[in-house]
């Protein structure tokens, strides 16, 4: 079985992102005020206010999905992200479960997608290969419509220390691999040629 050239375990910290940066900045506010409205309709239903059980019902609602994603930003991310390796080989970088013993992802260096890195004043950050995500994104027909993606991008190395360094050993790979590639085949292609 072939051997990585190297191989990185993201710290076993909460990721954090621009994106789990601005997702915290809307969802921190909005949990705040669904305990807020729970509170107040609790002491409404307890005067009998009646106005006050929807405002109640809201917050719970409300509370509910807030919550869930907080978990999911604070806990679930985190879980995921202690069972993940990321593997480079001479010719492909994997991001491998070692929990589940399954390849998540596989990527050829001889058709790598533009990719960038993301780093914080201790160096530790992240790498984000293929497409970035808009961190605001608009919809509707003028595009009217603002609010804070959701969505990681595809592919992405969280949790990385000297993010910087792990990059340019990466964009060293992959230029290694593309040059000797490219010598190779251009190398057969004559070879062809000649004997035609």
């Amino acid at each position: 079985m072939e051997q990585p050239l190297k191989i990185l375990s993201p710290l076993k910290r909460m990721p954090f992102t621009l994106a789990v940066f601005m997702r915290l900045l809307v969802l921190i506010p909005i949990f705040c005020m669904s305990v807020l409205m729970i509170a107040t309709g609790i002491m409404g239903i307890q005067k009998d206010h009646n106005p006050e059980l929807s405002t109640f019902i809201f917050g719970i609602v409300v509370f509910a999905m807030s919550s869930s994603l907080l978990v999911n930003i604070f806990l679930l991310k985190k879980l995921r992200l202690s069972q993940l390796q990321y593997l480079f080989y001479n010719d492909r970088l994997v991001i491998y479960n070692q929990k589940k013993h399954k390849i998540l992802q596989e990527v050829l260096y001889e058709n790598f997608p533009a990719f960038s890195f993301h780093e914080n004043l201790k160096n530790f950050g992240y790498i984000v290969i293929g497409k970035t995500e808009p961190i605001i994104t608009t919809g509707g027909i003028f595009g009217q419509n603002m609010g804070v993606n959701m969505k990681d991008p595809d592919i992405m190395l969280e949790n990385l220390p000297e993010v910087k360094k792990e990059y340019l050993f990466l964009k060293e790979l992959i230029e290694k691999y593309q040059t000797t590639h490219t010598y190779l085949v251009g190398k057969s292609n004559s070879k062809a040629f000649k004997d035609g």
